[in-house]
């Protein structure tokens, strides 16, 4: 081999290496998405999401680390005050002024105030219960966000089996098609059937890209409210399915009055505003301020120590002690309000499961029927018993049954959500058999 053509193949198997190392290269950079299995997204997985990254759970999360540093604040002492007070004397009487240890005469002073008659520890106290409040409040709020992610994953798969049912349509109207096809060519079927039968299919056709839209679009609500952005392919996983209620009414009503974070809430309310109550009364007693202080006055050094107090002759605090004691009042009247506001919401979301889980039973024994009625149609249209329009209105009626069924299915479990936020604790509802 002369060294002309070994250069023109060395230099031909170089350009092979490159363009494949080049291609590879660009496969690992970006890898195409046709094909490429979706990622499966659990409820519960989307509940810890939403849990970390929630908008009104990190606010919420702000605010009980505000109020655990007003209760750490309230655990200190008051600052003391100190005092200097320097007198300059002229030595001579000519106007002039010397400044030395001689002729610089003062005090100073330092004293502490002291809350008496267990006022300080009161408003340490009302400090722990806006702490405690917090804390209700932000497990109240995780209970809210729980019940939005289940409302809007169970939309969002309300749509991805939009899209399964869709396909199906598309599947049967095309099936449809070719029979009335076969008939149109055997002389036995019109020109309108045939028109008409084209019709379904388009219409299938365009039924599956707005179920697509539709879907894509609920997933992207989703990962809105659990703070997560994703461009890839997801598919949620079927957690819907129909349960026993745990219980009769009375015991939900009982369950959510033992649990529910607002009841809780109101309750550390009324303890706050009646150790309100209390200080504000013994603000009528006299807290202290004990005081040291060191004077120098004509060569001559003092030290002493002394206590004063504020004397209630003005102002006895009496409007004070009342508006605590109405705010008291109001807050156990809000606390009634309250229970039967539960109690009522609980009634309405104990009755909206009921209802609807009798409407999953009804329509589950529907799509039985409607099965039958589709294969008893088809089967007679291919033998020309039935006419054209009762095999498509089988066909119909077959789709519209299907999608009510699972439109039935996804508002049970939205209502069972409601359910659990309205009871306060998602254990109550887990004694149910699912079916």
């Amino acid at each position: 081999m002369n060294e002309r053509t070994f250069i023109v193949r060395y230099l031909i198997g170089m350009a092979v290496v490159g363009i494949c190392l080049g291609a590879s290269y660009r496969a690992q950079a970006s890898p195409p998405d046709h094909g490429r299995e979706a990622d499966v997204l659990t409820m519960s997985r989307a509940i810890d999401m939403a849990y970390q990254n929630a908008p009104a759970i990190l606010e919420a999360h702000q605010r009980l680390k505000a109020a655990e540093a007003r209760y750490r604040q309230s655990r200190k002492w008051e600052n003391p005050e100190f005092e200097m007070e320097v007198v300059k004397v002229p030595h001579d009487l000519g106007g002039e002024v010397t400044l030395n240890e001689e002729t610089v005469e003062g005090e100073v002073r330092l004293t502490q105030p002291f809350k008496t008659f267990g006022k300080r520890r009161l408003v340490i106290e009302m400090a722990q219960e806006e702490k405690r409040q917090a804390e209700l409040s932000l497990k109240r709020l995780r209970l809210e966000v729980r019940r939005q992610v289940k409302e809007r994953y169970v939309q969002a798969l309300l749509f991805q089996k939009g899209i399964d049912l869709a396909q199906d349509n598309l599947e049967r109207a095309q099936r449809f098609l070719d029979q009335v096809s076969m008939k149109y060519n055997a002389g036995k079927a019109r020109n309108y059937e045939i028109a008409r039968a084209r019709l379904v299919v388009a219409k299938a056709k365009n039924d599956l890209l707005a179920a697509k839209k539709r879907f894509s679009v609920a997933v992207r609500e989703l990962f809105i409210l659990t703070g997560q952005n994703t461009r890839h392919r997801i598919r949620l996983k079927e957690e819907w399915g129909l349960s026993d209620l745990s219980g009769d009414f009375e015991d939900y009503l009982q369950e959510a009055l033992r649990n529910r974070m607002e009841i809780q809430s109101q309750e550390r309310e009324i303890i706050k505003r009646e150790k309100a109550v209390i200080l504000s009364r013994r603000r009528r007693l006299p807290d202290v301020n004990v005081g040291m202080f060191i004077s120098r006055e004509e060569a001559l050094y003092d030290l002493g120590a002394g206590v004063s107090f504020e004397v209630p002759i003005w102002n006895t605090f009496d409007e004070e002690v009342k508006e605590a004691v109405i705010e008291k009042e109001t807050a156990e009247l809000s606390l009634s309000v309250l229970k039967r506001e539960i109690e009522l919401e609980v009634y309405r979301a104990f009755e909206d499961v009921r209802l609807s889980r009798q409407a999953v039973k009804n329509l589950k024994d529907a799509i039985k029927e409607a099965n039958e009625l589709l294969r008893i149609t088809t089967i007679e249209y291919q033998e020309g018993e039935v006419s054209f329009l009762v095999y498509l209105e089988g066909l119909t009626s077959y789709k519209e049954t299907k999608q009510e069924y699972l439109s039935a299915l996804a508002k049970y479990a939205v209502d069972m959500a409601v359910l659990e936020q309205a009871v306060g604790k998602t254990a109550a509802l887990n004694g149910g058999r699912q079916e």
